[in-house]
């Protein structure tokens, strides 16, 4: 009775004992580091606390001085707030831009942008050229969006503009120009520029059918414009789109720099922008959330740009429909802890103000999030991930399961988009990575193929995946890659089900005895390339057709149905190697996370192109890791984020982690190992250039801080 008593209190007082608090982390005294600069701005690589209060105009009346305490409260470093467009947030003397009627006849914008800057805090205005209110339409229809039925769009009191008429392309230099030239802000954001169709109600109005945008497309192309997307004039449409909003992308930006050239300016896409903007957040579809969603986000920028930052946002609301509540906080908590282990800004959206919005639940975590990353700031200031491995960006469903596949199984990487390699705008050279995971990019130029097949020639690795490089503006349907090991012509078998990969024993030898030990056929319900194996090249695993698969009395195959055709191809070429797996196995890990396909993965990178890597680790595959150093040399550190909480739609609390054992190569002797959730000092081992150490336990998050010698 005695034992059954004690083991009762044990647990209640495990159950009673409260989580590790964020502010734990005050007794580590992180004040003799010296993060250094990584340029010269204030917005690049530095511990940006991003706070966008998107703002209803009835709180124009708001009290200032509540508004920004509660911003100072929160930690932030800089504000995104309502400024002009749909509605100015102060008292402009242009006569087609609408003034907020409940901000009286005080200077809202003004008072904010002062008593803001007292504190510290820097101020970015918002800006939305996509509607006008009702009364400036009535006066200039020629400005506005007209769908496939003759109508406007129209909803909630605005009414839709189109990029190509005179308020976008005129009018909306001059609302610039005058918050520019009267307030003191530090940039500019920009709202839902471009093309629009749809309300926010999901209602689709057609391709804008304005006068402007015929006599556009006709000048631009000699062609009528397209009415539905079915029309044979759609390519040339969308190149239309492109070519339009990059132009006043262009133009915008240019003014704003010939205004101001301090300001930094944000939007969604890099056409003159400093900080890139995403956004992570719900919404009311059926099935799961993205579990890495902000991690994709911040990673694609911060691996391709030097010269630009990712501010990807929070959007704390529940979805477009229901933006008076907020999502679930777990969720929100997880994807925030992305942006900041990944060394990204952390901004966070709601809908009103952190003093109204009356769904309050994560309100406090906010707070303590933001507490933690300002009392950590210089953690964040001037780091870059050191990750031997790059995945280069293509097809959308293809690298987002290969994304799965290496967080799962805590392999550090960074996400490239293909145009920018071989450039000076990336951090880092296409030379420094050990190996490139290319998945499924179909269109690939020449320079393109060259210097991939220049960096294998040189030494490089390579991971092929799907149909990678078999188009271009003039060539499909052939194989372009010299490095891979097939031929340049193929086949399409396309996707079917009953269809697998056979095994050999050869096989299993050549990518993990151990992993492969149990099966020998493989799920691939996937379009693969049949292609013929390169002398020297070595082809493994056989394609095995769709056979039969019912009734079960009729659900088997015969040895004559297996092909020649391989699952994967490894080959050498110069001094590099590459490995092709043609078909989409990341698109297919994405969908059911099969564990043959896994294997397969894993053995490619590990046993046939035999890359190292830099972190070795029992944690489970829950935990999210990711590996950063300081580029004034002054500390590195390993993020582990707790995903442990999701349960399909549901994102609950995550389970404590025990006793992870983590094995790394610094880049320099450690001296001292701290845990900063926790605040403990951590006991290591540090032989032949490898550390060891064990983690006690990880709640939703950890940071595994090393100080050198």
């Amino acid at each position: 009775m005695k034992k059954i008593f004690f083991f009762y209190l044990g647990c209640i007082i495990l159950i009673l004992t409260p989580r590790t608090s964020y502010n734990q982390t005050s007794h580590v005294d992180l004040s003799m580091i010296d993060p250094g600069r990584y340029d010269t701005t204030w917005w690049n690589r530095t511990p940006v606390r991003l706070l966008q209060t998107n703002f209803p105009e009835v709180y124009a009346s708001m009290d200032v001085d509540a508004y920004v305490q509660s911003m100072v409260d929160a930690s932030a470093t800089a504000v995104l707030f309502n400024t002009g467009g749909i509605t100015a947030s102060y008292q402009t003397k242009l006569p087609y831009q609408w003034k907020n009627p409940y901000m009286g006849s005080r200077d809202f914008v003004g008072d904010l942008i002062r008593k803001l800057h007292e504190k510290g805090i820097r101020y970015i205005a918002r800006f939305d050229f996509s509607k006008v209110h009702p009364s400036i339409a009535a006066k200039k229809p020629e400005w506005l969006y007209v769908g496939t039925n003759g109508k406007n769009l129209e909803f909630n009191s605005t009414v839709a503009a189109c990029i190509n008429g005179g308020y976008y392309q005129d009018y909306a230099f001059e609302i610039l120009k005058e918050v520019i030239t009267n307030y003191d802000i530090d940039g500019i954001f920009f709202n839902m520029m471009g093309y629009t169709r749809s309300t926010y109600a999901g209602t689709n109005y057609g391709i804008c059918q304005c006068e402007n945008c015929k006599k556009r497309f006709l000048a631009a192309t000699g062609l009528k414009l397209p009415v539905s997307n079915s029309d044979p004039e759609m390519n040339e449409y969308r190149q239309f789109q492109r070519e339009t909003s990059n132009e006043l992308y262009t133009n915008i930006t240019d003014f704003i720099k010939q205004q101001n050239p301090k300001l930094i300016v944000y939007n969604y896409n890099d056409v003159g922008t400093s900080w890139i903007a995403s956004e992570s957040g719900a919404s009311m579809r059926r099935g799961v959330d993205n579990i890495y969603h902000a991690t994709i986000n911040v990673k694609r920028t911060l691996g391709t740009y030097k010269d630009r930052n990712p501010v990807n946002l929070i959007m704390g609301f529940q979805a477009i429909g229901y933006r008076n509540i907020m999502s679930s906080p777990n969720l929100l908590r997880t994807w925030w802890l992305e942006n900041m282990l990944h060394g990204a800004p952390i901004g966070f959206v709601v809908v009103g103000t952190l003093v109204h919005y009356e769904d309050r639940y994560f309100i406090p975590i906010v707070n303590e999030l933001f507490g933690f990353h300002k009392t950590c700031e210089k953690l964040f200031t001037n780091v870059q991930a050191i990750n031997n491995v790059a995945l280069i960006q293509g097809s959308r469903a293809e690298y987002q399961g290969i994304i799965k596949l290496l967080s799962e199984e805590h392999i550090m990487y960074d996400i490239i988009n293909p145009a920018f390699l071989g450039t000076d705008r990336t951090p880092r050279k296409l030379e420094s990575y050990d190996v490139l995971i290319l998945g499924d990019i179909t269109n690939m130029s020449d320079n393109l193929i060259t210097l991939l097949d220049t960096y294998v020639q040189n030494g490089g690795k390579l991971l092929v995946t799907g149909a990678t490089s078999t188009t271009d503006s003039r060539t499909m349907n052939k194989i372009r890659l010299k490095s891979l090991g097939v031929e340049p012509e193929y086949e399409v078998f396309p996707q079917a089900q009953a269809t697998y990969l056979k095994v050999s024993e050869s096989d299993k030898k050549a990518f993990g005895q151990e992993e492969f030990n149990h099966f020998t056929l493989m799920m691939m319900n996937s379009r693969f390339l049949k292609c013929k194996v390169k002398e020297n090249a070595q082809g493994y695993m056989r394609l095995l057709p769709s056979n039969m698969f019912g009734p079960a009395e009729k659900t088997y195959y015969s040895e004559s149905e297996i092909t020649n055709f391989p699952g994967a191809i490894a080959y050498k070429y110069g001094q590099g190697k590459t490995v092709f797996i043609p078909w989409m196995i990341g698109s297919e890990y994405n969908i059911k996370g099969n564990y043959s396909q896994r294997a397969l993965f894993l053995g490619s990178l590990k046993n046939l192109l035999k890359v190292e890597s830099a972190i070795e680790t029992d944690a489970s595959p829950v935990i999210e890791m990711t590996h950063l150093a300081n580029l004034n040399g002054a500390f590195e550190w390993v993020g582990m984020i707790n995903h442990s909480g999701f349960l399909g739609t549901s994102v609950r609390e995550p389970v404590t982690i025990h006793n992870t054992s983590i094995r790394f190569k610094p880049l320099k002797p450690v001296k001292e190992v701290r845990l900063i959730r926790s605040g403990l000092d951590l006991k290591f081992k540090q032989s032949n250039g490898w550390v060891e150490c064990v983690i006690p336990q990880i709640d939703d998050f950890e940071m595994m801080l090393c100080l050198y010698r």
